[in-house]
């Protein structure tokens, strides 16, 4: 069962963006269902090893969109992305050090981050990107 379904609620109204957001729903729900089933430790490992990747990329695109509509809130915007960045790179740096992730603290930082980054901050770069020809 997925502790996070896709629905129009969480669309930003940009196909990109919302394709890549729902990555981060099957990786979110990936760990929950670990989780569910006595597994997270198992899981935590390839989830904390797949998000550097995954944000990198999916910044850096929604980033470049933001400078083609020349949105006004770019620079909070990736400053946001840069804190979020560096709470992935340090989970990444203790699983390399062989520091086990704990799967709770990795499922509620990506909550956090699809509640309070995408659901508020990025909904509101819609219709900016929306009025710039971008969808």
């Amino acid at each position: 069962m997925a502790l996070f379904t896709w629905n129009d609620s969480y669309s930003v109204k940009v196909e990109l963006c919302d394709a890549q957001h729902k990555k981060l729903f099957v990786i979110i729900n990936n760990l929950a269902d670990a989780m569910r089933m006595g597994r997270g430790q198992d899981v935590v490992t390839a989830t904390v090893g797949e998000l550097p990747q995954y944000t990198r990329t999916h910044f850096q695109q929604e980033e470049a969109l933001l400078r083609t509509a020349n949105y006004p809130q770019l620079a909070s915007h990736q400053e946001q992305h840069r804190r979020f960045i560096a709470d992935v790179e340090a989970l990444e740096r203790d699983s390399s050090a062989g520091q086990a992730a704990n799967s709770i603290k990795v499922l509620n930082l990506l909550r956090d981050w699809l509640l309070n980054h995408i659901q508020k901050t990025d909904k509101q770069y819609s219709a900016h990107l929306n009025a710039a020809g971008i969808r």
